[in-house]
């Protein structure tokens, strides 16, 4: 059977506050949105070339719930554990959504007694940011991830990752492109030699972490007015964190 629903237009008698109730009700909530059947076609395309890389260097994919027990995440991003979202069950149990793809792969590999294992997980997350979608910030947003995680050659998992990430942007033919690499023996030098207080490292690099997407001049002022940095602090780590080059060079 063939079940077809013709919905009535609005009639123009309705009232103007309950007109602008319903459009309110039809709006997403900030930070979320639709996705036109187009943007859809995009995304899973795009997905399928990002797949074919992960299945060719040999990782296996596996899925997670998307909330954990609020134990799991709970002190496991430093000052950003305030953007999860927190829920509770009917039974009171304290839950929040996945922040993000690791934590909860950690946990994975720990329940499992997972030695060594290459993996990569697509799907959604969520922060209770302030998003702005002009720039890409959203509160509900897909991460791609993939890991080695076991014993391996000395830096032979991290030559492979470069490699990956070389591979799928060329497939996806999005033009000239610029692969950066998180050190963290790099970010303890920077830190270090800007004298700002090595308790605050993680502080500090949340703030750095949002220059792709923030200038310069924002981050220097947050790391000033909110993470309590000296303005020579600040403008010693600037002198690193902007500057575009080869690790040696640095």
């Amino acid at each position: 059977f063939f079940f077809l629903m013709i919905r009535r237009p609005p009639r123009s008698t309705q009232s103007r506050s309950s007109a602008a109730s319903d459009v309110y009700k039809r709006q997403v909530h900030g930070g979320t949105r639709d996705m036109t059947p187009l943007q859809m076609s995009i995304k899973r395309e795009a997905i399928t070339k990002i797949t074919e890389v992960f299945i060719k260097h040999g990782a296996v994919e596996i899925d997670t719930p998307v909330f954990e027990l609020k134990e799991t995440l709970t002190g496991k991003y430093g000052e950003d554990s305030k953007l999860i979202y927190d829920l509770q069950d009917q039974g009171g149990e304290l839950l929040s959504l996945r922040y993000d793809l690791t934590v909860p792969f950690a946990r994975y590999i720990a329940m499992k007694n997972i030695q060594n294992i290459k993996r990569y997980h697509i799907a959604k997350v969520y922060r209770r940011d302030q998003p702005q979608m002009s720039k890409g910030r959203y509160r509900e947003f897909y991460q791609c991830d993939f890991d080695i995680a076991g014993s391996y050659g000395l830096m032979i998992p991290d030559a492979e990752i470069v490699k990956i990430v070389d591979e799928i942007l060329t497939n996806l033919n999005i033009g000239q492109f610029l692969i950066k690499i998180n050190s963290r023996k790099l970010l303890d030098a920077m830190v270090e030699l800007s004298e700002a207080p090595k308790q605050k490292f993680k502080s500090i690099c949340s703030s750095i972490d949002k220059l792709d997407k923030e200038t310069w001049e924002t981050v220097r002022r947050e790391l000033i007015e909110d993470k309590g940095l000296k303005p020579e602090q600040a403008d010693r780590l600037g002198v690193f964190v902007t500057y575009k080059g080869s690790p040696f060079e640095l």
